[in-house]
């Protein structure tokens, strides 16, 4: 039999002892507080490096927004787009992700229709982007024929010229004294300036020039002048309403008279007439001073001071020439003197 009190006792003298022991080992927290200011940090940055890893990934496999022309056939410098059936048999479009600064020089897809009556004047490869900088204006050469034709950089302005200006073409034909020089055509545009293999010009020597002509007559004068003249040319002035007929050829003769100033040359001051011909530069300084400085006042006086001396040095002349003449006269009966009274002695003993 198990004793009750006996248990009960030693039940609650052992629940006593547990209780102490449980005190003496227990270890008290403190409670649980939020994270730390680094901890929070430390957690937004590895957020935002998420998202910006996340957005970079989503950038990069994102279809581009926006499309170019580029071309799909090998083209010539000089090629004229005439229709958008010739357009799209030598340009396509694609997409691309282009910086600001290249975008802006190359040919939208939403401009391609602006690309009817435009001369492509550099040589295009399949693949390249097509830029504004390769196209002009074909200057109203619709219906015209394209003709090319190499000179030396000296006959072709230097190789200033720039495809879209217009250029009159000359010619030397014969040679000696049969030789004479005359307009093959004039006005026509200039739809490339290259270099003889059809690049970029650099440091050639010669440059290939294709110009747009209408007329076919001209055709073969251009033609005929390039193979068997000595051809160069020049900026044109006229226009293409202009209808000024060029002078005939030019052959230089003895009797010729010599050419006349270049009416485009500025005028000079006519200081002699002071007339329309020029003006005389504009005085700066005192408006008491003349042209090189010095006083007008000084000027007068130093006028009459010289006017003055001139006075004494003529008076002063006449009194020498009187004083001489005088004592030339005095000499001169000085002289004759004794001659005379000789000359009657040996009349009076004659």
């Amino acid at each position: 039999m198990v004793d009750v009190a006996s248990v009960a006792g030693t039940g609650s003298s052992t629940g006593a002892a547990g209780d102490d022991q449980a005190r003496e080992g227990r270890t008290i927290r403190p409670p649980r507080s939020l994270p730390g200011g680094r901890a929070v940090v430390g957690a937004l940055l590895v957020a935002a490096a998420a998202v910006v890893t996340v957005a970079a990934y989503l950038d990069a496999t994102a279809a581009p927004t926006r499309s170019y022309v580029v071309a799909t056939a090998p083209i010539e410098p000089g090629t004229r787009l005439g229709s958008m059936a010739e357009v799209s048999e030598r340009f396509g479009t694609i997409a691309l992700d282009l910086s600001d600064e290249v975008a802006a020089r190359v040919v939208p897809a939403s401009a391609v229709d602006s690309l009817v009556g435009q001369v492509v004047v550099t040589p295009l490869q399949p693949g390249d982007l097509l830029t504004q900088t390769q196209l002009v204006d074909d200057g109203g050469a619709e219906g015209a024929q394209t003709l090319s034709f190499s000179l030396p950089r000296t006959a072709a302005v230097a190789g200033a010229l720039r495809p879209g200006e217009r250029v009159d073409v000359l010619a030397t034909f014969g040679s000696g004294d049969g030789a004479y020089t005359a307009y093959v055509v004039r006005g026509v545009p200039l739809l490339g300036v290259t270099a003889p293999d059809g690049g970029p010009l650099g440091g050639s020597s010669e440059l290939t020039l294709t110009v747009a002509v209408s007329a076919l007559r001209d055709v073969q004068a251009l033609g005929h002048a390039v193979n068997t003249a000595d051809v160069f040319v020049t900026r044109s002035t006229v226009t293409p309403e202009g209808d000024d007929p060029a002078p005939g050829a030019f052959q230089p003769t003895p009797e010729d008279v010599g050419p006349r100033p270049d009416p485009a040359m500025p005028s000079t001051p006519d200081r002699a007439s002071g007339d329309e011909a020029g003006e005389l530069p504009q005085h700066t300084g005192d408006p008491g001073s003349d042209a090189d400085g010095g006083s007008v006042r000084d000027a007068d006086a130093d006028a009459d001071a010289d006017a003055d001396a001139d006075a004494d040095a003529g008076a002063g002349a006449d009194q020498d020439t009187d004083e001489r003449g005088a004592d030339a006269g005095r000499r001169g009966v000085h002289a004759a003197g004794p001659d005379t009274e000789v000359a009657g002695d040996l009349a009076g003993g004659a």
